[in-house]
């Protein structure tokens, strides 16, 4: 059988076809930022999402023209982030430091937890408070940004690999990529860390 893009795997065909700049590294996608709510802050910032957007393999970057950073609207968490397929663009929502919302599992409350947020119910809502900048910056690359690009990756190659039926399945492979992208990133860290 001969080589194409749907015989071959995504990492080598974006790596082939990734735009990249004259020292032959990847071309992130461009990072629009604009000013949060008012009380609210970008957990990642447009230099700290560059810097983890670096850590991602080509292969969820290749296709998407844009990270927008921008005011939430609505109520907190609904939603964190999104993902636009027509326009390849993944949406970032801004969040207060302390914020409350009406509902929340026992996982997402481990969640936020292991990341070092202090969860409090009370009055029948949920209390969420980060005494620290790290912990909600780490916390929505895992949980957000992650997710959105492994919405990204099942758009970018539906045509090799079938479009996903069904929300919840979206959803759930989402989760999966999300996962993948998480334990690659701390194993880049980890082994920058014992080189030096």
């Amino acid at each position: 059988m001969s080589r194409s893009r749907n015989t071959e795997k995504e990492s080598v065909w974006a790596g082939l076809w990734i735009d990249r700049d004259e020292d032959g590294v990847a071309c992130l996608p461009r990072i629009v930022a604009r000013r949060p709510r008012e009380g609210d802050v970008h957990p990642l910032s447009k230099s700290i999402l560059a810097g983890a957007l670096k850590t991602v393999p080509v292969e969820y970057l290749y296709g998407l023209s844009r990270v927008e950073l921008r005011a939430t609207k609505g109520k907190i968490g609904d939603p964190f982030g999104a993902y636009r397929p027509r326009e390849k663009v993944i949406i970032l929502y801004s969040l207060p430091r302390r914020w409350v919302v009406d509902r929340m599992s026992e996982g997402g409350q481990r969640d936020l937890e292991a990341f070092g947020a202090r969860v409090l119910p009370q009055g029948g809502q949920w209390h969420v408070d980060w005494p620290s900048e790290a912990g909600p910056a780490v916390w929505f690359f895992k949980e957000v940004l992650t997710h959105e690009l492994g919405h990204h990756f099942a758009e970018q190659y539906k045509n090799k690999r079938g479009r996903i039926r069904g929300v919840k399945f979206r959803e759930m492979n989402a989760d999966l990529h999300s996962c993948r992208l998480t334990r690659e990133m701390f194993r880049r860290l980890k082994r920058r860390r014992e080189t030096k």
